[in-house]
């Protein structure tokens, strides 16, 4: 006889979502960078890609192909959002300056 709870808890666990789920995927020139993250965690994540410059220079000369890939700084971030903090602080109070000659 099959037990209709174990059924159910079994179909839970197939069907479960996580809270958060990322993935990034980037294909440069071949570099290939890929990013997975899967969660249950319920702080909120922001996910980062940053490519500042990507350069692809192909030169022929008498026949022969040169080709030069430049990348620089690619930078991929997953990271937990802050909370907000609310108001923030008075500036410092700072005193007069004193000219003395």
């Amino acid at each position: 006889m099959v037990n209709i709870k174990s059924i159910l808890n079994m179909a839970k666990k197939l069907f479960k979502r996580s809270k958060g789920y990322d993935k990034i995927t980037l294909r440069l020139y071949g570099l290939d960078v890929e990013v997975k993250r899967k969660t249950n965690i319920d702080v909120p994540h922001e996910v980062t890609v940053v490519v500042p410059r990507v350069e692809f220079r192909k030169k022929i000369k008498d026949g022969e192909e040169d080709v030069e890939i430049i990348m620089n700084s690619i930078t991929v971030v997953h990271s937990p959002r802050h909370k907000d903090l609310g108001t923030s602080s008075q500036p410092p109070n700072i005193p007069k300056r004193i000219n003395r000659e």
